[in-house]
């Protein structure tokens, strides 16, 4: 069982996957801005952005839960 030092260090911290998602998401965004067409390229940018950040919305959530009945333990 982890001590409440360790429970507060994973709930504060984001892991590397996650970390590099969200630089992925935000590359894509700024490269879509810049961009002015309307394109098939462009749907597909954005299914792929709303599937990254879909599955980063979802193990976000999976981990807040987790804590959240990890939490006894913190108080």
């Amino acid at each position: 069982m982890k001590n409440p030092e360790e429970l507060k260090e994973i709930r504060s911290k984001l892991n590397a996957s996650e970390l590099e998602d969200i630089q992925w998401l935000h590359t894509e965004m700024a490269t879509f801005l810049e961009s002015d067409e309307v394109s098939s390229e462009g749907v597909t940018r954005l299914e792929n952005m709303i599937n990254t950040l879909n599955n980063f919305r979802r193990t976000y959530t999976q981990r807040v839960i987790r804590l959240h009945k990890l939490g006894h333990m913190l108080d």
